[in-house]
């Protein structure tokens, strides 16, 4: 039997995705990206848009082989399971039962031995690989329903991530570290274990070639932690889901950190990184942001100056407060969305132009059109105008910037 995976969301639904696609295999069932017999969604709903694709992800699956079954799995599931019967999805698995997949499609009962951190990965379909080290969060950001569905924080135990590691450095020279809430990490485990323990430990095994963290929350990162950009081995790259630059949207949402320990964080990693990439998340049409709330947040983009921004409309979730609200202004909101838009750019090609001239390391992903493609260490994305065998850690020289297409050389 054909399995076809289809993801949305984040890269902890990715590498679940890859977890339970090895575990298809193992069992005989072929995995594909052409039509299937049998098609595995796994949703995102961590904003309207997100259901929406997750809907039509559905559909789309449906559409092209209409005799084969369908799953709708993870996040989506939970509160949905009604429209969901109305598309004629066959099985409906929600987080909490994501790891007995299998057991489901072969009507073998669940496995009441299995919990999430069951699903491990051999391999990943990228020349970066991702590994999933926690799970689950209890911030209740009031604009956010992930709580609801995920769960409290849950660490995987630490020598599961490093033997997964080991298994992987061999064949990805970039390991990406993700999780739901990445700061969480040991919280629930025994005393002295943290994310900057855990990744102490990873940048001493020798087969690494560097590691990325993904989306970091400000709970937990100190100066020790910051400290740990000194190691090469390190990307230079903090994500941090800011959302607003101004604190009393800030408090509105239930963040727990102010524009000021941001702004602390970013100066304190600059000052031992310079070159450090700084990327991050912002929402625009929050409930109750007003044109002084926006301008704050304007100039606080101005002093952090990110590489990268992603910037999203805000979207009523259920179980939340806002659950049930209506945009208002949708004219005010695309307005400021417009301004962000071109804030990001305008902070990108800055930041891109700061390397011309300069060395840097990319990994290979993509030979494309003549092109290779890669990200580098600080998270530029790359083009060579050569084809460079994949999956290598290279060094280049970057030569031009055209829009937001950087271009470099091999450098020997």
């Amino acid at each position: 039997m054909k399995v076809k995976f289809i993801t949305l969301g984040c890269k902890v639904n990715q590498y679940e995705s890859q977890a339970l696609s090895e575990e298809f295999a193992a069992k005989g069932f072929e995995i594909t990206s052409q039509q299937a017999d049998l098609y595995v969604v796994n949703t995102c709903t961590v904003t309207r848009r997100a259901d929406a694709k997750s809907k039509q992800a559905i559909l789309r699956a449906k559409k092209e082989n209409p005799e084969a079954r369908t799953v709708a799995l993870g996040c989506m599931v939970k509160s949905n399971e009604k429209r969901l019967e109305s598309l004629g999805v066959d099985y409906i698995v929600g987080q909490e039962r994501k790891q007995n997949l299998l057991e489901i499609v072969l009507n073998k009962g669940e496995d009441r031995n299995k919990d999430i951190w069951s699903l491990k990965i051999s391999k990943f379909f990228n020349h970066r690989a991702f590994v999933k080290i926690q799970d689950g969060c209890d911030n209740f950001c009031t604009f956010c329903k992930i709580p609801y569905l995920r769960g409290k924080p849950r660490s995987r135990p630490k020598t599961d991530i490093l033997d997964e590691i080991k298994r992987l450095s061999s064949r990805h020279k970039e390991i990406v570290l993700c999780g739901i809430n990445l700061t969480f990490y040991g919280k629930d485990l025994a005393p002295g274990e943290d994310l900057t323990s855990l990744i102490k430990d990873i940048l001493n095994i020798k087969t690494v070639g560097r590691v990325r963290l993904s989306s970091l929350e400000s709970g937990n990162i100190d100066d020790d932690f910051l400290g740990l950009f000194k190691n090469e081995k390190l990307c230079p790259h903090l994500h941090l889901p800011f959302q607003s630059g101004n604190d009393r949207i800030l408090k509105l949402m239930n963040k727990k950190a102010t524009t000021s320990f941001y702004r602390m964080i970013v100066a304190k990693a600059r000052k031992i990184k310079p070159s450090i990439a700084v990327s991050c998340d912002i929402m625009t049409g929050f409930p109750y942001e007003t044109e002084e709330d926006f301008n704050n947040t304007v100039k606080f983009l101005q002093d952090i100056k990110p590489m990268r921004t992603h910037i999203f409309r805000f979207s009523p979730r259920e179980n939340t407060i806002f659950e049930g609200a209506k945009i208002t202004n949708e004219s005010c909101v695309s307005k400021r969305y417009d301004v962000l838009k071109r804030l990001a750019e305008k902070f990108s090609v800055e930041y891109k132009n700061n390397f011309l001239g300069n060395f840097l390391y990319m990994v290979t992903e993509e030979n494309k059109n003549g092109l290779t493609c890669g990200y580098t260490e600080n998270y530029i994305k790359v083009f060579l105008e050569e084809n460079v065998p994949l999956g290598k850690i290279v060094k280049v020289k970057v030569n031009k910037v055209i829009g937001d297409k950087v271009y470099a050389q091999i450098s020997k």
